[in-house]
């Protein structure tokens, strides 16, 4: 359905919540009030469902759509990937370490003393100036390993489950903007069909009106009145279109898409799904659930692990090396020989670097202001929590207090409309009183739309509040 067949369907949703013509009505019987059991319930349902656009875009498949096309969700996940590299690098240090080398020498050539050696007459060590040599050397840091390495591998794979909740919460954000820009179009396509309702009644009043002071039942001051009624009845459905297209492009950015919107659920339907714990229950779960706060919580976990590895790469360093070289010449080999030739050696080392050790106390003092302010912060987003629990608890409550109100106020409006257009036309109240009826009127209207989609926002609110996705 076009945009334009949107919007004729909400003007005729609108004149069906109305229940009124706007055509000139002096030879019609004035209405008579419904007596039906539920005629409030019946009237706003009515007018709301004619927004309702059958297979349109539901706000399920606007926010399906909005997350898979997120920058911001995208950008977050890479810090899974991030912290998935951070692991690896971590791991390396618990292993040995393998060291591969394979070179060939050009050496200087020296003056090896000769020997007389009584029998064998003078005797004279060659000097070799080129050796191929290859050395394989394994060595294991236990300081590294258990101090140092061991806390920093626990720091990454604590960083995943970090990244792993701040993804679920940056899909609950993305997801909650994704459903208020769909009922911010909502709101805005029912404002425009509101509007332009008031101005098909304001221009059917001004034809009625002329008709009347053609006739001298009325005077020219009345038919002034109305004729700017409808003039700003004309100005507020332009910006009512402005407001419509600035809505919709809204919801469009953010499901990166040139088609234009369609209203695919049905505001006239009851909303299910609503937490229906206490306040303080809501809250414990939001304590339990909320993936920002486990997020933070975890990274806690994360800076102690780096605290441990830091403090522990300032100790000294025990370590245990073993090493083979395969060489021609080999240098240990007396005298020298122009074959190849296999030595090996193991050795126990114990290295320490002051420099190190006080690198490490800065490292050290860093990470424990980070420690302490993430610790601030946890408490801090405690508190937020509360409030935002609080804020969707209570605004559940009022938006169900407000439907209820909006749509007695609806039926209470259609009937002073309808008496009052009968009084101007008996010559009891004139055009002034029968715009405030009509301004009454449209403002009831307008009190039932935002009471559909209030309770509906108030919903994803709540469910965000207590981390679930909205």
């Amino acid at each position: 359905m076009s945009f334009r067949e949107l919007a004729a369907a909400a003007l005729a949703g609108a004149a069906l919540i109305f229940g009124l013509s706007v055509a000139p009505t002096q030879a019609q019987a004035p209405p008579r009030v419904e007596t039906k059991s539920k005629p409030v319930e019946s009237a706003a349902e009515a007018g709301l469902r004619t927004l309702y656009v059958p297979g349109g875009l539901t706000p399920d498949r606007a926010v399906k759509e909005v997350i898979e096309t997120s920058p911001d969700l995208k950008r977050t996940k890479a810090l899974l990937e991030e912290a998935k590299g951070g692991a690896l690098q971590a791991m390396s240090g618990l292993v040995p370490e393998l060291e591969l080398i394979g070179r060939h020498t050009r050496l200087s050539p020296v003056d090896n003393p000769t020997f007389d050696i009584p029998g064998l007459g003078p005797l004279t060590f060659p000097s070799l100036t080129q050796q191929t040599a290859t050395d394989a050397t394994i060595g294991y840091s236990f300081t590294r390993s258990l101090a140092e390495a061991m806390p920093a591998y626990r720091a990454a794979k604590k960083s995943k489950e970090a990244a792993k909740h701040q993804i679920q919460a940056e899909l609950n954000d993305v997801a909650f903007d994704g459903r208020q820009a769909y009922y911010e179009y909502a709101r805005a396509e029912a404002a425009l069909a509101v509007a332009n309702f008031a101005l098909e009644a304001a221009a059917s009043q001004r034809r009625e009106t002329e008709s009347l002071v053609g006739a001298g039942s009325a005077a020219r001051v009345d038919l002034m009145r109305v004729r700017a009624q409808e003039e700003a009845a004309r100005v507020a459905v332009e910006r009512a279109k402005l407001g419509a297209q600035v809505a919709a492009r809204a919801l469009q950015t953010l499901m990166h898409t040139e088609e234009l919107p369609s209203l695919g659920e049905d505001l006239a339907e009851e909303v299910s799904g609503i937490p229906t714990e206490t306040e303080e229950t809501l809250l414990e779960r939001a304590y339990q659930n909320r993936p920002d706060l486990k997020s933070l919580l975890t990274y806690i976990e994360v800076t102690e692990h780096q605290l441990k590895s830091a403090k522990g790469s300032g100790a000294p360093d025990l370590l245990a090396r073993a090493s083979t070289q395969y060489s021609n010449p080999n240098l240990r080999v007396i005298p020298q020989q122009q074959r190849f030739v296999a030595t090996w050696e193991v050795s126990a080392v114990i290295r320490w670097t002051p420099n190190s050790t006080i690198a490490a106390s800065g490292r050290a003092h860093e990470i424990r202001a980070a420690l302490q302010q993430a610790e601030a912060d946890t408490q801090l987003m405690r508190d937020a929590i509360r409030v935002e629990v609080a804020q969707g608890y209570h605004g559940v409550l009022a938006a169900r207090s407000a439907i209820e109100s909006a749509r007695l106020g609806l039926e209470a409006a259609r009937e002073g409309y309808r008496v009052t257009r009968e009084q101007l036309q008996e010559g009891i109240v004139n055009t002034t009183t029968l715009l405030q009826a009509q301004a009454e009127l449209i403002r009831a209207q307008v009190d039932v739309v935002e009471s559909a989609i209030g309770i509906r926002l108030a919903k994803a609110q709540l469910r965000r509040a207590i981390g679930e996705m909205p």
